[in-house]
């Protein structure tokens, strides 16, 4: 029996290594995968997979008659695909989009998508609740699947971001780089630093900032500890700004899964975030500190113990933590999960 095609649904993503390092693993073990939009719609026969990442964006408009009509598209697509005997998954990266938050439609689509999906893939254990809890959905139907880290996945152009932006070598630096919007916690983060107690140590904020947001509530109380960079972060210098900081700082009002944490620490640099989602699985002890988002003094003192953490004692905590997260044994498992069997060979 041949093996089945994956169409990952995407391969690959602008704004996200992710698909692009599953697809590689995926396909070093030996299977093939292809790319699934417009172009290959009705190409995946009996026996193929389609494996989906971030729904909405097949299912939202502008408006909500066009969301309707997206929707009934997107829903009819994956029954006919379900009669015709292929085999659908969806990893799921948030409980609720980014983009509109939760809503009674989004819910219906969720859960709907859940339904026809052979299997739901999370990342942590405690995402697997949330969606059981939130959809209603068996366990069963969950597999978690950790989200693989990015070591090697960026190259750096050497630059000194230090030196670009005229900070001291020597000074102690919290760094946030991602997008910017309001559920990331930019306020939070910017009151924290500027308590006392933290006058040595610099902040720098890298990233595009969404439409409708602003910093520049930032300036008029900055006293130059703080650097903004509000625009996107090329990936060829993705790596010179984590080199440039000491921890990375991901004061989230809401997160499902962080692939910004786990890039931390695949450059070895330890994470300050809140105990939300499945933080507390990616940023065990050692690898960071987290915090009580209840606890309004949560974000200044954990802000404060970074600044004595051993940091050889973090790295070896890193380091345990990514072996967890190795890409292969990540691809072998959702492979078998795939094919509904144990009789699929993975590579060694």
């Amino acid at each position: 029996m041949s093996n089945p095609t994956v169409y990952m649904w995407p391969k690959a993503s602008p704004h996200n290594k992710y698909s692009e390092l599953l697809t590689k693993s995926i396909e070093d073990n030996g299977l093939q995968v292809e790319h699934y939009d417009k172009k290959n719609i009705l190409k995946p026969v009996k026996g193929d997979i389609v494996h989906m990442h971030w729904p909405s964006y097949s299912y939202q408009a502008s408006n909500f008659p066009l969301t309707l009509v997206k929707s009934l598209l997107f829903a009819g697509l994956l029954l006919f695909l379900k009669a015709r005997g292929v085999r659908l998954f969806w990893t799921v990266h948030n409980v609720w989009p980014h983009s509109t938050g939760k809503s009674k439609w989004d819910y219906s689509m969720r859960r709907f998508i859940l339904s026809v999906c052979n299997r739901g893939f999370v990342m942590s254990e405690s995402v697997k609740h949330e969606v059981i809890e939130t959809f209603g959905v068996s366990a069963d139907k969950l597999i978690v699947t950790p989200h693989g880290h990015y070591v090697d996945a960026y190259v750096g152009m050497g630059t000194d971001i230090r030196k670009r932006f005229g900070i001291p070598s020597e000074q102690f630096l919290f760094l946030f780089v991602g997008r910017i919007n309001p559920y990331k916690g930019i306020e939070k983060l910017v009151e924290a630093f500027l308590s006392p107690g933290l006058e040595s140590a610099g902040l720098l904020i890298a990233g595009k900032v969404d439409a409708g947001y602003s910093l520049d509530y930032i300036d008029p109380i900055n006293d130059g500890r703080i650097k903004v960079y509000p625009h996107f972060v090329d990936d060829r210098e993705l790596v010179d700004f984590l080199k440039a900081g000491d921890v990375m700082v991901l004061p989230y009002n809401q997160i499902t899964t962080s692939g910004s944490a786990i890039l931390a620490l695949s450059h070895y640099k330890p994470v300050v975030a809140p105990r939300l989602g499945s933080l507390s699985e990616y940023v065990a002890e050692g690898c960071g500190i987290l915090y009580d988002p209840a606890d309004p003094d949560g974000l200044r003192k954990a802000l404060a113990m970074s600044v004595d953490m051993n940091m050889s004692e973090a790295e070896r905590h890193i380091s345990k933590k990514l072996a967890e997260l190795d890409w292969q044994g990540i691809a072998g498992k959702m492979i078998k999960v795939y094919t509904g069997t144990k009789r699929y060979e993975v590579n060694a």
